[in-house]
């Protein structure tokens, strides 16, 4: 039955009647006690597994109601009989376990939840009953878990915290508290009792941690407890004794108990409780009992059997008795009034097969806290109805390390609970005077009253949120948080949210932190200043370039020029620092004369202005190219051949704009001509030919002017090496220097080289082979026209007397050689 406390910290109702669909399955049921309509749905075929279907209770008086959501589920159903009868009976199942809200009179808490429910499958079976327990989602416990303490707010594991580095346990059998709320611990085979005052591991304290029977020693201690004195009760399970201390220097050492099966005797007893009145209870797993005793001297010995392995105990706040029973046909916790057993009630921790508790506790509300056993870390019984199963980062050494489990004491009603906070928010860089894109996190009460918010942050980053000032219990709402940065440089800083939440403090605070930049525009150049262009025509574009030296992205916004100039640019993307746009200025005058205007650069560094001028003018450039044609002589393939050179020469009183030359054919040019040709200046273009195949090859050069574009052809002959007879002439051949010379004389004479072929012919080559006595200077060009004539100087330098030869060769483009022999004839005088 519901909790007659202003919040029901667990509890269960059972449900009857109504109807049901199978095919969700959907179910509207009746609950008698307290009287109201149990209402569910989880979507799903049979059978089947699903989540997100609603759960709702509304009481007929309209003072309690229940709103959830099935977090997982299972719907089966299932037939026997058959056979020579032919009867067969089938039932549905359905298994839901939901988290949601409990309101009861106005007030709310967050809760999780289990429900079971089964029908028939026949038209006059369909009415679904069922049991439907749950208890708060805010149920803070300690467990141990092998060689760690830990504390968690909830079965999911949430704002989970670890205890200690000062030694470590191993085992750790046995949790308590005290009257202080300080920590006492079973630590097993460690051969000791440990005290700390929180989580943190304070004032650690230990008592024993020597193996043995003697006093203040211990062997494979496994239950403690703490009794309203502060007094200590130790299970010392290996020496089958049953010890209390005052203190943790061990005064008044006082040992009960020996090893057996009588009054007096234990076998094998883990787990130890008191109940309000002092007197003690022991799980006497070995002799399958439980034993109270009223005092250390076994005073009123009395004993409760019919259990398989009862590992635990533990007492409510009404002096029932609770029992983990680990035995077959599946580990069960066991409810008795008193001693004498009556009202024994018993439920399953899961399947048949399944491992017990290895430790249970049972809090100020009546929910019990079961630890250990394979199949579960941690699991919750509400009201004897129903089990939650831990999940999450509980039992993080595995679900049957859980040993020793302690519930927590908390207010009445529950307080309000947080779900665990963002440490830290680290936000990109984020230009001064500009607002960072959101970063968010969700603030969740999970408790059971409403949660207080207030927020703070830092100068330098801005929070808003949907959060109330009063967050109600099982709700949640956004925070978002945003960096502004006013001033450059590394900022930090945090959120503070000041709260009441009964599980994190009055105070939760996030880091943030940021770097805050600024963007620096630089233009260059300051100003343009155009030539003279005719009215009415466009210039040759003129660069202006904004560069970012700032550390910041530096974003345009808008870029204007004023008439009569125009541009284009692209100065779109926000661009990093160190990088660069640019923006392509042009000049059309509407009339003559002196004209001036302004670029206008707006970004989010300012503002920047270029300073533009230009001169209109009524007087057409006149533009001149020379010559019309190129005419290339023959080329061996694949060579390139001597350059020749046009020139474009600008005779008018303004200039004239260029987008460039194009070459087409075998050619190639290099060029001196610029986007702009000043009035009376001149640019060339050298061209080459390199030939790909044999015989005429033509092609064309093009110069883009503003007036108009100008060509020239070109032409030129390919020829593979020596395929053409010599196409020069040389004379005289041979040369002859016989006068007489002696020793240091130097005679010249000239050999003239004639083009007779009517056609261009280039030279590659002029060599000279034979007596160095006789030298030569070439002065020809690489390209000789037709008609043309050219001189090669030979000299003849006698350095001994006697007849002296050697062969001059001119190889020609075509690759013809053309040989003059020279013969120089020296002699003593007289």
């Amino acid at each position: 039955m519901f909790s007659s406390l202003l919040y029901a910290d667990q509890g269960s109702f059972t449900n009857a009647g109504g109807s049901t669909s199978a095919s969700s399955p959907s179910i509207t049921s009746n609950v008698a006690t307290p009287p109201g309509v149990l209402s569910m749905n989880c979507p799903g075929a049979n059978p089947t597994v699903c989540t997100g279907g609603a759960l709702t209770f509304q009481s007929t008086d309209g003072s309690t109601l229940i709103n959830a959501t099935f977090t997982a589920g299972s719907f089966v159903v299932s037939c026997s009989g058959g056979g020579k009868g032919g009867h067969t009976s089938c039932g549905a199942s359905f298994t839901g376990y939901f988290s949601g809200t409990l309101t009861v009179n106005g007030s709310t808490q967050s809760i999780n939840g289990v429900t079971y429910q089964g029908w028939g499958t026949k038209p006059s079976e369909t009415a679904a009953a069922g049991t439907t327990a749950y208890n708060s989602a805010y149920s803070p416990f300690l467990y141990s878990d092998s060689g760690q303490i830990l504390r968690s707010d909830d079965l999911q594991g949430t704002n989970q915290i670890t205890c200690c580095t000062q030694g470590g346990f191993y085992g750790a059998f046995g949790i308590a508290l005290d009257s202080a709320g300080r920590i006492y611990i079973a630590d097993t085979y460690n051969c000791r009792i440990v005290r700390i005052d929180d989580m943190t591991g304070k004032n650690w304290t230990t008592y024993g941690g020597t193996c043995g029977s003697a006093q203040g020693q211990f062997y494979d201690p496994q239950g403690i407890a703490v009794d309203s004195a502060d007094r200590i009760y130790v299970m010392d399970t290996g020496n089958s004794r049953f010890i209390r201390i005052d203190n943790m220097n061990g005064t008044n050492w006082t040992t009960y108990g020996t090893v057996g099966s009588g009054v007096g005797q234990f076998s094998s007893f883990t787990s130890v409780a008191l109940d309000s009145s002092g007197r003690i209870y022991i799980a006497d797993a070995g002799n399958l009992r439980i034993v109270r005793i009223d005092d250390m001297f076994g005073t009123n010995w009395t004993t409760l059997t019919g259990f398989t392995s009862p590992a635990a105990v533990a007492l409510d706040s009404a002096g029932r008795i609770y029992i983990g029973d680990d035995g077959p046909p599946a580990g069960a916790i066991i409810r008795v009034d008193d001693m004498t057993g009556a009202n024994r009630t018993s439920i399953y921790l899961g399947p048949v097969g399944t491992s017990g508790p290895n430790s249970i506790s049972v809090d100020q509300s009546g929910t019990v806290f079961a630890g250990g056993g394979i199949g579960g870390a941690v699991r919750v019984v509400d009201s004897m109805a129903g089990v939650l199963n831990s999940s999450g980062t509980v039992g993080p050494v595995g679900s049957y390390y859980v040993f020793g489990i302690t519930a927590l004491p908390h207010p009445n009603p529950l307080p309000p609970a947080m779900k665990p906070l963002p440490a830290s928010f680290s936000f990109a860089n984020q230009n001064i005077g500009t607002t960072s894109p959101s970063q968010q996190f969700n603030i969740t009460n999970f408790g059971g009253s409403p949660l207080n918010l207030s927020f703070t942050a830092s100068s330098g980053f801005v929070d808003s949120s949907t959060c109330p000032a009063a967050l109600i219990a099982g709700s949640s709402c956004t925070v978002f948080v945003s960096f502004a940065p006013k001033v450059t440089g590394a900022a930090t800083g945090s959120l503070i949210i000041s709260d009441n939440s009964g599980n994190l403090g009055s105070q939760q605070t996030v880091a943030l932190s940021g770097f805050a930049t600024k963007p620096v525009a630089y233009v260059v150049p300051g100003s343009l200043v155009f030539p003279a262009q005719v009215v009415n025509t466009t210039s040759a574009a003129q660069s202006v370039v904004l560069l970012n030296t700032g550390n910041g992205p530096l974003q345009v916004s808008t870029v204007v020029a004023t008439a009569p100039f125009s541009q284009t640019n692209n100065c779109t993307a926000p661009f990093a620092p160190g990088a660069a746009c640019s923006i392509q200025v042009t000049f059309t005058p509407t009339g003559t004369g002196p004209a001036a205007g302004k670029l206008t650069i707006t970004d989010n560094a300012g503002t920047e202005t270029v300073n533009l001028s230009g001169t209109g003018s009524s007087v057409a450039p006149k533009v001149t190219v020379s010559p019309a044609a190129l005419l290339f002589p023959e080329q061996l393939l694949t060579t390139k051949s001597a350059a020749q050179v046009v020139t474009i020469t600008n005779t008018g009183a303004t200039a004239v704009s260029s987008t460039g030359v194009t070459i087409t054919g075998d050619f190639a040019e290099t060029t001196t001509c610029t986007s702009s040709l000043a009035a009376g200046k001149k640019c060339t273009v050298t061209v080459t030919f390199t030939p790909t195949a044999k015989g005429t090859l033509t092609g064309k050069l093009t110069i883009n002017l503003a007036t108009g574009p100008q060509t020239v052809s070109l032409t030129g002959t390919g020829t593979a090496f020596g395929s053409l007879p010599p196409a020069l002439s040389l004379s005289p051949s041979p040369m002859t220097f016989n006068n007489g010379y002696t020793i240091g004389d130097n005679p010249v004479q000239t050999l003239t080289v004639t083009n007779t072929s009517g056609a261009f012919v280039g030279i590659l080559k002029v060599a000279l082979k034979g007596d160095p006595s006789i030298a030569d200077k070439d002065t020809c060009p690489a390209v000789l026209a037709a008609g043309a004539t050219c001189s090669i100087y030979v000299v003849f330098k006698p350095t001994a007397y006697g007849t002296f030869t050697s062969t001059l060769t001119l190889t020609e483009g075509s690759g013809a050689q053309d040989k003059v022999s020279i013969t120089g004839v020296s002699a003593p005088p007289g």
